[in-house]
């Protein structure tokens, strides 16, 4: 019987050896689950502090451009200024009306041209065809040789800002019978 013992702790020997070799192994690969886990977390946790760093970045840059975006607008705009300030002492001490008006044209010149250079642009109204889209008619007359709905007068000059209208022009316009 004793043998028998024996023989049933030699079985249980083996299994016992297996079983601890089977939970070493399994063990072993939930650890390395683990470790892949806690790397994978590391890499999350990187990647959102970077991801915050960046939109944190990207706001501040946001708000910087909008701070300063008028800052070449206002550059162009200075020698304008200076011109208003120097025609502004001249007239003071001009004897020589011409010589304002020129001064004053130049400056208008500067103006239409900084006014082109950034995308402002004067729409065409006097013998143009009244157009509901870039005239607002605020004044009509009543002439029998000229087509209706042509435009005779601009009383307010409209603008585009690169093809968007900022303000339409105030025209008058012919109306027959009205």
């Amino acid at each position: 019987m004793v043998k028998a013992d024996n023989n049933k702790k030699d079985n249980e020997i083996p299994e016992t050896k297996e079983t601890i070799t089977i939970l070493k192994s399994e063990y072993e690969a939930l650890k390395a689950a683990n470790d892949e886990k806690d790397a994978f977390q590391d890499k999350y946790l990187r990647a959102h502090a970077e991801f915050e760093n960046a939109r944190k970045r990207i706001e501040k840059d946001k708000a910087d451009s909008l701070k300063y975006a008028n800052e070449c607008f206002i550059l162009d705009f200075l020698p304008i200024i200076d011109s208003l300030e120097i025609s502004e002492k001249h007239i003071k001490e001009a004897k020589d009306f011409k010589a304002v008006q020129e001064g004053v044209d130049m400056i208008h010149v500067l103006i239409q041209k900084f006014l082109k250079d950034i995308g402002v642009e004067k729409i065409k109204a006097l013998g143009e065809k009244f157009d509901p889209h870039f005239h607002e008619a605020v004044e009509t007359a009543d002439l029998k040789d000229k087509e209706e709905g042509m435009i005779v007068e601009e009383l307010k000059p409209g603008y585009t800002f690169n093809g968007k209208l900022l303000r339409p022009a105030s025209v008058k316009i012919i109306k027959h019978g009205g």
